[in-house]
């Protein structure tokens, strides 16, 4: 998924559909989650880290 798009967004529900799969019941989400935030090839690109304060930062500036 990073090799095809270096800005994706890579989210739990991209990879089950990838595979394939779906989280039935929902319990391994919090597991697979933790798994997602230690490897780093999974990590948020640094340019779109911080979008949503960013964004909030400028329209507060606007009132």
């Amino acid at each position: 998924m990073r090799a095809s798009d270096p800005y994706t967004l890579i989210t739990p529900g991209k990879i089950y559909r990838a595979l394939g799969k779906s989280a039935d019941c929902g319990g391994c989400i919090k597991l697979f989650v933790e798994k997602m935030r230690a490897d780093d090839n999974l990590a948020v690109p640094v340019e779109l880290r911080g979008l949503r304060r960013r964004e909030k930062r400028a329209r507060l500036e606007e009132v």
